[in-house]
C-alpha cells in the first residue's frame, strides 16, 4: 500500500520541491497540526523573506469506520499532504519527516508516530498585499488497505501580506538579536549572536527569497560569510536556529 501512495506522493511533489528543509518544533509532542487554527500563521511583508514553520505529529493508530456503525482502532500507515492551494504568488512549501521508514523524507508522506514538518516560504512582490486563504488537502491510510480512508481539508490556515514589517515576525538588523557587520559589506561579513543556539542554518538570500550560499549545522559563536560575488543590491541573511527563523538584511556594496 506505501507503494501507491508514495507514486501519487512522488507525481505531484516533484513539483513543488524547493532547496530548504525544515525542523519539526520539538516543544510539540501531542497528536495533532501546529500552529493550532487559534494561534495561526505569521503575517508577511513585501520585499521580506516569510518562513513560516508546521509541525506535523502523526498518531500511531487511530479510529475508522471500516464497517459503516462500527469504529475500530486501526494501525495508522500515513498522512500525506496531496495540494496546497491558496498560496501568495511566488510562494512555496517543502516537507520533511526524518522519522519514515518506507516513505522518502521529503515528500510531504508523514508516517504514523512519527514528527515531520511543513515550511511555507517566499518573498512576496509589490503588489501581491491581501490575505491569503489556504487549503491544505490530505489523505490518510490505515494498515492493510490501499486505498484512503480519510480525505480531509485543512482550511482555517491564511496569510496576511502588507507593506510594512511592524509585527512580522522576521527583525531587519535594527532590532535583531545578532549583529551583522560591516553592512554595507563589500567582500564578506561576520554575524555574531549565535552562541548557545541551535543553529542549523545560516543562507543568504535575494531579495526574491532565493537562497544564494548557506553554512549548515553551525556551533561557533559567529561565522564569515563571502559575499564579494554578488551583484550591489540588498539581500537577507536567513538564520534558522531551534523552531525559530530570523531574517538580517544587509546591502553589498
Amino acid at each position: 500500500m506505501k507503494k501507491l501512495l508514495l507514486l501519487s506522493a512522488m507525481a505531484f511533489f516533484t513539483v513543488s520541491m524547493a532547496t530548504a528543509q525544515c525542523i519539526p518544533d520539538p516543544l510539540y509532542t501531542s497528536s495533532g497540526v501546529y500552529p493550532d487554527s487559534a494561534t495561526g500563521f505569521s503575517a508577511g511583508c513585501v520585499s521580506v523573506p516569510y518562513s513560516q514553520l508546521i509541525t506535523n505529529v502523526v498518531p500511531a493508530d487511530t479510529l475508522v469506520e471500516i464497517i459503516p456503525g462500527i469504529p475500530s482502532i486501526v494501525t495508522l500507515d500515513s498522512v500525506v499532504i496531496t495540494n496546497v492551494t491558496g498560496l501568495p504568488p511566488g510562494f512555496s512549501y517543502v516537507c520533511y519527516d526524518g522519522g519514515n521508514v518506507t516513505s522518502p523524507v521529503d515528500q510531504c508522506a508523514f508516517e504514523g508516530g512519527t514528527i515531520g514538518c511543513v515550511l511555507i516560504s517566499g518573498t512576496a512582490a509589490p503588489g501581491d498585499e491581501g490575505s491569503y486563504n489556504l487549503v491544505i488537502s490530505l489523505d490518510a491510510y490505515v494498515g492493510g488497505i490501499a486505498s484512503a480512508q480519510a480525505i480531509n481539508d485543512i482550511t482555517y490556515y491564511s496569510i496576511v501580506i502588507t507593506t510594512t514589517c511592524a509585527g512580522v515576525g522576521v527583525s531587519e538588523v535594527s532590532n535583531s538579536k545578532f549583529n551583522l557587520y560591516p553592512n554595507p559589506a563589500s567582500e564578506s561579513f561576520t554575524l555574531e549572536g549565535l552562541a548557545g543556539l541551535d543553529v542549523s542554518e545560516v543562507a543568504i538570500m535575494n531579495a526574491a527569497g532565493k537562497v544564494i550560499s548557506a553554512q549548515s549545522d553551525i556551533t561557533s559563536e559567529s561565522i564569515d560569510m563571502n559575499v564579494s560575488n554578488l551583484e550591489g543590491g540588498v539581500y537577507f541573511v536567513r538564520i534558522t536556529f531551534g523552531s525559530s527563523v530570523e531574517v538580517v538584511r544587509f546591502i553589498k556594496e
